[in-house]
């Protein structure tokens, strides 16, 4: 008898992709399709939720055609976070999806939180500040007052997607938390929240466990994509999350570091705490008993992405990119990079922190230059590391996904930078095989998804803090008092 296979779902921002694996986590099939962002004017970003359903549709199809679809015994959903659509008590979209991207609920957040106050948020979902999907539904209530009235109701990508699959709208605390609705201590939305919004409960999507299947595979889709029908299909969870999943980020004192085009920290405790930065996403981590914050540097791949960009290297190979940055010495001979080309939400520094590139002489190479912009970035990471030590949370070692984790050079900085043990990831893909691993959770309900996670986790490459450890707490130090902290902005 042939073992059974899994099927991790994930709808990003970009783009849907699908991993087929088996019950240890090997690859077997991977398949995307490509969604676009809609940029419509003063901030606003949107996306087409049937463009997303088809694309959804179409890697399903083309990751069943490649193994033996009828092997595959169960879905997991991963999904991305805050990008809220409304429907019509069909179920029919009015209007597009709002994406997490889109900035103009940002006037409604800074209102309801100067209104309710710093503490207020902090008792309700154990974050500082509104933010996201609540703006969003404010501003879209003052757009158009019946708009979220009853029937209506407020769908986010994850829920709809698994709706379209299983017939239920369903999302769990992680992606509810991304949508700041989520109160941690109730595990369950906050009435008081969804009362100043003028939203019902029942307008919104199911919460329920990771470990609940929300329903089995509609008769339809099965026929469309090459799937069995009724095979069990899981709730939405939050894409970080089931990044932590595939990366092993499963026990207190972990921190999962996401390096894309912002570097986005999941730091993973054993007990329910106040957020360490009041950006900060706070909730039950998908692991029963445990929970996690997550906070954003805002910036991250992007600016080494710019960086090669100012300096002609685009299209040079990893290879050549790597030899560059180990020709600069530690220290990246007395260049200081602000890592702050994106300045809004950046925590604890003055307003309008700019990047800045200081130390320039005319003896400087480019390699010192990338140098500075990878040290930049491994002193912004300390910084946010050093809001969790200073609030008491656990950091005892990091994780390391996305495009840095393949990089000797940079992953040997980040670990020299902050004194801490890496396990780097081979792929990019962890919230791939995060869902892929929930969906073996489906299968398996009596066995913790922590377990599950350690038994099909690709072997991470391990860095050590290395010779230039010792060199580096100065130099951060120096950074540290470089930057205008939002303390003295206010003095």
């Amino acid at each position: 008898m042939k073992s059974p296979l899994l099927l991790g779902l994930d709808l990003g921002t970009t783009n849907v992709k699908a991993l087929v694996t088996d019950r240890v986590g090997q690859p077997l099939a991977q398949a995307s399709s490509p969604i676009q962002l809609l940029h419509v004017g003063n901030g606003g970003v949107e996306q087409e939720i049937a463009e997303i359903e088809q694309a959804t549709i179409a890697t399903l199809q083309k990751v069943a055609r490649e193994v033996d679809a009828s092997r595959i015994e169960a879905i997991g959903v991963s999904s991305q976070g805050g990008a809220l659509q409304v429907l019509d008590g069909q179920d029919r979209p009015l209007g597009r999806v709002v994406s997490w991207l889109d900035q103009r609920g940002r006037p409604f957040d800074a209102a309801l939180t100067a209104e309710l106050g710093r503490d207020w948020f902090l008792r309700h979902i154990s974050r500082g500040c509104s933010g996201l999907g609540t703006g969003q539904l404010l501003r879209l209530r003052d757009e158009s007052p019946d708009l979220l009235r009853a029937p209506n109701r407020v769908g986010y990508v994850g829920d709809i997607i698994v709706s379209r699959l299983c017939g239920r709208a369903a999302q769990d605390g992680t992606s509810c938390s991304l949508a700041v609705l989520y109160n941690p201590e109730l595990r369950n939305y906050d009435p008081e929240l969804l009362h100043r919004l003028g939203i019902g409960a029942g307008q919104l999507p199911d919460l329920i466990s990771p470990r609940e299947f929300a329903g089995g595979l509609r008769p339809e889709i099965a026929q469309a994509t090459g799937l069995r029908p009724g095979i069990p299909v899981s709730v939405a969870i939050h894409d970080q999350y089931a990044s932590a999943l595939g990366t092993g980020a499963v026990q207190a004192g972990t921190v999962m570091v996401g390096t894309g085009t912002a570097w986005v920290l999941l730091a993973v405790n054993d007990r329910l705490a106040a957020p360490v930065i009041d950006e900060a996403f706070v909730c039950n981590h998908v692991v029963e008993g445990l929970f996690g914050q997550i906070l954003s540097l805002v910036n991250g791949g992007s600016s080494f992405s710019w960086a090669l960009n100012v300096l002609g290297l685009v299209g040079r190979s990893s290879e050549e990119i790597e030899a560059l940055l180990a020709s600069s010495p530690p220290g990246s001979a007395g260049l200081c990079f602000w890592p702050f080309l994106v300045s809004a939400g950046v925590s604890g520094l003055a307003p309008e922190t700019k990047g800045r590139l200081s130390g320039l002489q005319l003896s400087h190479r480019p390699a010192d230059i990338m140098r500075a912009v990878v040290e930049g970035l491994a002193f912004e990471l300390n910084r946010y590391l050093g809001f969790l030590r200073n609030a008491g949370w656990p950091v005892e070692r990091l994780v390391l996904g996305g495009g840095a984790a393949s990089s000797r050079v940079t992953t040997q900085i980040l670990a020299d930078v902050t004194g801490l043990p890496l396990a780097c990831l081979p792929s990019g893909e962890a919230s791939l095989l995060g869902a892929a691993i929930l969906a073996r959770g489906l299968l398996e309900p009596r066995t913790s998804l922590a377990e599950l996670s350690d038994a099909m986790l690709l072997p991470a490459r391990r860095v050590e803090p290395g010779a230039n450890a010792s060199f580096y707490p100065e130099q951060f130090r120096a950074y540290l008092r470089s930057l205008p902290s939002a303390q003295a902005s206010q003095s």
